[in-house]
């Protein structure tokens, strides 16, 4: 987790200098401007996450022109020809740059593919009347309550996000008009093909990329719900550039609306004012690592480390990196020496716990997780790890009375409970199995590794049927 040591820092609300907006003047304007943009990225990414279930040619071209259609509502927000300081104000806070696919630049040759889109609406193929309004869309404003989004999968996700009935409903109408899907396809046009695995758009020989425009939307989408945060950060860095509490702070910001690219360049630039500071070097370690960029990532948490021995969790973050990169034995070489520093942490104990066990100790990773249970009882991921293990030697009865000691400490849990019920299973109580996957389902409906798990039960129940039938 990336530590936010420089939250409190700064009061809600940053007044700049001479010269800059006058937050308190263009609140209003500014408060219409993100509901609007806010509309807008919403809309876009339920239109393409429509566009990616599209099974026709015809409902392709609906949902392409909803998402063009509302990507460039976005782009008239953020570009305001009206008023070009509140547009340019609102692309400070957000970190949107001259050089986004959303940019009027960037977005003048897609102008040509909508109205060609939009003049080809005929036989009624691609009209979307009645599809403007997206309010009735599900489950939008969750991300918009949320004071933190660092966990926050809908927008890691966010293709995944919403529905669009409206889209679904406006193509339904022109099957009520007669029209077949197959007889709206035939009504195609050469001039116009998406590619679906490459996101790319062809309109009369020319090629739009699609994915980045979504990307754009997604991030800016995700920032929203930060934007007072952002904005006081924003104030700041009009001010003083070169503040570096302000930049670690936005970097920060952007690590939470899982914006890693833009998190990296904030922190690369902390680092250039204050090259010293372990607490950036650990926090560009868990940006990489986000990224993707493991050799990297072990790369900042050792000059975290070499900056300041003493700052734990990079020592654990750096067991981690090596452990995807399949490096166990220097990722227990890792965990060892913070163990030897500091032989309390119970979270080093539980990461050589799953060393250990990866590389089929078994006997040394269950006294491992028996150490870290023994500095913290009620240490979750250390229980779950432990009932995992003794799952997998066939030790169920002990699997059993480790879950339910994690299923006391988070009784809502339905990993937990999915868990359980396949201990079960591997005991032969397949009804007692049955009820806790049930348990699990009815906590996140649809929850998959209960969904699996049931199937066997019910698999096993079945075959044990047809065996008493025979």
């Amino acid at each position: 987790m990336i530590e936010p040591h420089c939250a409190t820092l700064f009061p809600t609300i940053a007044k700049q200098g001479k010269g800059g907006i006058k937050t308190e003047a263009y609140s209003s304007r500014i408060n219409i401007s993100l509901n609007e943009l806010r509309k807008h990225c919403r809309a876009a990414i339920s239109a393409f996450s429509a566009l990616e279930r599209s099974g026709s040619h015809a409902s392709q071209r609906l949902c392409l022109e909803k998402f063009l259609h509302e990507c460039q509502g976005a782009s008239m927000v953020l570009w305001d020809k009206n008023d070009r300081k509140l547009g340019k104000y609102l692309r400070s806070v957000l970190s949107v740059s001259n050089s986004s696919p959303l940019s009027p630049t960037a977005f003048s040759g897609l102008k040509a593919a909508i109205k060609g889109i939009e003049k080809e609406k005929t036989a009624g193929v691609g009209k979307t009347e009645g599809i403007e309004n997206t309010e009735g869309i599900e489950n939008t404003d969750r991300t918009e309550k949320s004071e933190d989004i660092e966990n926050n999968e809908k927008i890691k996700k966010a293709g995944e996000i919403e529905n669009s009935p409206e889209i679904e409903k406006a193509f339904r109408n022109k099957k009520k008009q007669g029209l077949s899907e197959e007889d709206l396809d035939q009504g195609k046009s050469s001039s116009f093909l998406y590619n679906t695995e490459a996101k790319e758009l062809t309109y009369h020989g020319n090629t739009y990329k699609i994915l980045p425009l979504f990307l754009a939307v997604r991030d800016i989408y995700g920032s929203l719900p930060l934007f007072e945060e952002l904005r006081t950060c924003a104030e700041q860095l009009e001010k003083d550039p070169q503040d570096a509490t302000a930049l670690f702070q936005k970097a920060v910001l952007m690590y939470k609306a899982r914006r890693f690219e833009t998190a990296l360049q904030l922190a690369e630039k902390v680092l250039k004012i204050i090259p010293e500071d372990h607490r950036v070097w650990y926090n560009k370690g868990v940006i990489l690592s986000e990224l993707g960029l493991l050799e990297e990532a072990i790369a900042a948490y050792d000059r975290t480390i070499e900056l300041e021995p003493a700052f734990e969790i990079a020592w654990d973050n750096k067991g981690v990196v090596l452990a995807r990169l399949g490096r166990f034995e220097e990722a227990l070489e890792t965990y060892d020496k913070i163990l030897r520093r500091y032989p309390e942490y119970a979270e080093a104990w539980a990461g050589k716990g799953s060393i250990l066990s990866a590389l089929g100790r078994e006997d040394e990773a269950l006294e491992a997780y028996s150490s870290a249970l023994r500095i913290r009882p009620e240490y979750l991921e250390a229980l779950t790890s432990t009932g995992s293990l003794f799952s997998r030697l066939g030790r169920y009865e002990e699997a059993l009375k480790v879950y339910d000691k994690a299923l006391h400490l988070a009784p809502e849990e339905p990993r937990l409970w999915a868990i359980r019920g396949f201990v079960l299973l591997e005991m032969g109580k397949q009804k007692e199995a049955l009820e806790n996957c049930n348990r699990a389902l009815e906590l996140q409906p649809g929850f998959a590794p209960a969904l699996e798990i049931k199937v066997q039960i019910l698999s096993e129940i079945q075959r044990q049927k047809d065996k008493t039938f025979k």
